[in-house]
């Protein structure tokens, strides 16, 4: 029988079996024996290396699988990444050329407003230089005019300090007037109750049967006197009335008059002031007009740097 060594014997292969079934131990010589001996261990090597190697077949034929299986699920996740890719390629090149589109549009749309705006600007700028130089020639008018209005001021101060005194000696010719009517009147009451008194008197002695004719004549004198001095004193009377009347209406002509001038002085001035209003305004309107400018150029910079080559190529074109 064969030696048996000490590790584990593999099983016996059919070469090993057909050898020690038909190579009996007992039918061989030394030296067959010992060839047998070799025969035997080579074919345990050459078992035992083909165990192995058919183990190290087995293991490379399930990783062959597995890197196999790897290989397909790689695959399959490839395409499908493939295939998002595509599909987010062909998403993406419509969007940035939606986005494109979208850019030229708004650019185009920007480029319109900013040539409506220029237009505009220039539009109000020219309406406004317009307007500012007839501002500065209506202040000049109304400097002008109120120059000529400070004489008229003059004269206004005049008559007035003249209508002052005219109301003064208006109201002292009342007081006067009222005064010599009260004392005309009162010297009247003393004429008539004088000459009433005579009358009477002539009367009561044409009632005694007086037969001498100085007392008529007398009385007929008298008479005639008192009617002589009731004439003159109404027509005292009438004179003076009628000139306290002409120079009322003298000086209610030079109040009206005067009256006129002060309108037309307030109406000045308030022209004035209008005048110097709307030139206020002028100046507050270009004042925000520019600062709007000046706020839009800084939120938009393409303006800004349109702005910035207008200004670097205005120094040139003058220089031109």
């Amino acid at each position: 029988m064969l030696a048996q060594s000490p590790r584990s014997s593999p099983p016996l292969t059919p070469h090993l079996t057909v050898l020690t079934t038909f190579l009996k131990p007992k039918l061989l010589t030394r030296l067959e024996k010992r060839v047998k001996r070799k025969t035997v261990v080579a074919l345990k090597e050459l078992s035992q290396q083909t165990q192995e190697t058919k183990c190290r077949r087995e293991r490379l034929l399930k990783d062959s699988r597995q890197l196999l299986e790897e290989k397909y699920r790689v695959q399959a996740e490839n395409q499908f990444f493939l295939e998002y890719l595509c599909k987010n390629k062909e998403q993406y090149e419509k969007k940035q050329e939606a986005l494109g589109k979208r850019c030229a549009q708004e650019c185009g749309e920007i480029e319109r407003r900013r040539q409506e705006l220029a237009s505009r600007y220039a539009q109000r700028n020219a309406a406004l230089q317009a307007q500012l130089l007839q501002g500065r020639k209506t202040q000049q008018d109304l400097q002008q005019q109120l120059q000529a209005l400070k004489a008229v001021y003059t004269v206004k101060e005049w008559q007035d300090g003249e209508m002052q005194t005219l109301k003064k000696e208006k109201e002292k010719i009342r007081g006067e007037t009222a005064a010599q009517d009260r004392e005309a009147h009162f010297q009247f009451l003393r004429e008539k109750a004088r000459m009433e008194k005579e009358l009477e008197e002539l009367r009561l002695m044409e009632l005694g049967h007086s037969s001498t004719k100085g007392p008529g004549r007398e009385y007929r004198a008298l008479a005639l006197a008192c009617k002589q001095a009731h004439l003159e004193f109404c027509g005292s009377l009438h004179r003076e009335n009628q000139q306290l009347r002409k120079e009322l209406r003298q000086l209610s002509q030079e109040y009206r008059k005067v009256e006129a001038v002060r309108i037309r002085l307030e109406k000045r001035q308030q022209l004035v002031k209008e005048a110097q209003w709307y030139l206020e305004a002028l100046v507050r309107g270009r004042q925000r007009l520019q600062a709007e400018r000046e706020r839009h150029r800084g939120r938009n910079p393409c303006l800004k740097e349109e702005h910035a080559s207008e200004t670097m190529l205005s120094p040139k074109s003058r220089t031109n």
